[in-house]
């Protein structure tokens, strides 16, 4: 196994020296100073059993944040770790940081968040440096040990009340299992070919009504655009209905969009010559409904593809599925593909306090091969358990467990559709606020 002493020494040495310092700045207000701590574990079984993994880790988070001094500028810095608990199978890196060796690194860190924040009044704020994204198609994954950061610029603009305009552009990540920031790339590169990943959007939000439209610019890559709606209908005995529907495109953007560039979900290479210009017009609309009644939660959902919808947004990066029949396992937006997904969900409260538990189960047929129709045709189908319970005895303590089976029926050549996997995945998350 081999460690990474010089980044973990650097985390250990930054958070001896900023712990003292940010705890006494936080005796004033609006400071805000806490630890987050994460056990995980993810049990992995495959169709092919080469493939079968497991890896636990401990990941933990040291977030300060400052108030805007003057009302105008504020800053924030995060030191992350993950430290290696244990592992076995094949060595990829899900939770853990692979080496070159056949091995993990038993540790690394990194100071994942740096950033200064600026504002005008209650119109502008704006945020320059290493920072967590949340937006409809790109945000930072917090399904691993520690979440994943990008370095630039954001912005948000508030005119209004329920209205609100956002745009971000940022020229490096970090991976989720990594501890250094690089450049964007496609699967073709071992090095950054993207120069940014821009994002602009609108989200209006109106009493029941609710808009957010978004589009997103990998640089000479891959464009996107995201529209979503929703409308909440209030019932009787607090009793919520609530009808959302979606289109989404993704659509090849310039030079690095070639064979092979994005190997994982398109099956361009028995169309071009390697490296040779490639395309995409993927779209998929869908239609959920969401329905809450007291302790209970009902939910279905539909949703239609044309051409394959590309999920990620660069290599490494596993994007965000926006369709409610999105796979956890497998991206389920295949060419001509039709997915129904179903839910139900139920909050223990009256008998286990903190307890709640989902069940869904998402179908795909006709998905077909994205460039040439008749080279492959596929199945797939997916079910999720998925318990959280917060623990009461503990104030942040939280245990998570989720248990997912995707089954696939393939013939012939479909990237989009995986193997057999049967996932358990296990999460206790601490956190603890000083101030």
């Amino acid at each position: 196994m081999k460690t990474t002493p010089s980044s973990k020494r650097l985390t250990v040495l930054a958070a001896s020296l900023l712990l003292p310092v940010l705890a006494h700045a936080a005796e004033e207000d609006g400071h805000k100073l806490e630890l987050k701590v994460r056990g995980i574990h993810f049990d992995r079984e495959f169709e092919n059993s080469a493939n079968d993994r497991s890896q636990t880790a401990l990941g933990l988070q040291l977030n300060y944040e400052s108030p805007y001094f003057a009302d105008v500028i504020g800053f924030g810095v995060s030191g992350y770790s993950v430290t290696r608990l244990d592992s076995s199978g094949l060595v990829v890196s899900d939770i853990l940081k692979a080496d070159n060796k056949g091995g993990f690194h038993d540790s690394f860190g990194k100071i994942a968040e740096a950033f200064v924040k600026l504002k005008h009044r209650d119109l502008v704020e704006v945020k320059l440096g290493r920072q967590l994204h949340n937006s409809m198609l790109l945000f930072s994954s917090t399904s691993r040990a520690v979440p994943n950061t990008y370095s630039g610029g954001s912005v948000s603009v508030t005119p209004m009340k329920g209205l609100a305009f956002y745009g971000a552009v940022y020229n490096e990540w970090s991976r989720r299992a990594d501890s250094r920031f690089e450049g964007f790339a496609t699967d073709r590169s071992d090095e950054g070919d993207i120069d940014y990943i821009g994002v602009v959007g609108a989200e209006y939000k109106n009493g029941p009504i609710a808009v957010n439209l978004e589009y997103l610019n990998a640089k000479d890559f891959l464009t996107k655009v995201g529209l979503v709606g929703s409308y909440t209908f209030t019932l009787a005995d607090k009793n919520k209905l609530k009808l959302t529907g979606g289109i989404h495109t993704s659509r090849e953007a310039g030079k690095l969009f070639v064979t092979g560039s994005e190997s994982a979900e398109l099956d361009d290479e028995d169309k071009y010559a390697a490296g040779a210009r490639s395309d995409n017009n993927g779209q998929g609309v869908y239609l959920d409904l969401d329905w809450r009644y007291g302790n209970v939660m009902l939910g279905a959902a539909v949703a239609k593809f044309g051409g394959a919808w590309i999920e990620d947004n660069f290599a490494g990066d596993h994007g965000r599925n926006p369709f409610p029949t999105g796979g956890v396992l497998a991206d389920m937006t295949n060419r001509d593909q039709t997915v129904w997904m179903v839910r139900a969900g139920y909050d223990w409260k009256d008998y286990v306090k903190g307890l709640r538990t989902t069940v869904s189960f998402k179908q795909g047929t006709g998905a077909r091969n994205s460039h040439v129709r008749s080279l492959g045709k596929a199945d797939e189908q997916e079910l999720e358990f998925d318990l959280r319970y917060q623990i009461p005895v503990v104030k942040g303590l939280n245990l998570r467990y989720r248990y997912l089976q995707y089954r696939s029926d393939k013939v012939g050549l479909l990237d989009g559709v995986k193997e057999d996997t049967t996932d358990h995945r296990v999460y206790l998350d601490y956190t603890y606020r000083f101030f």
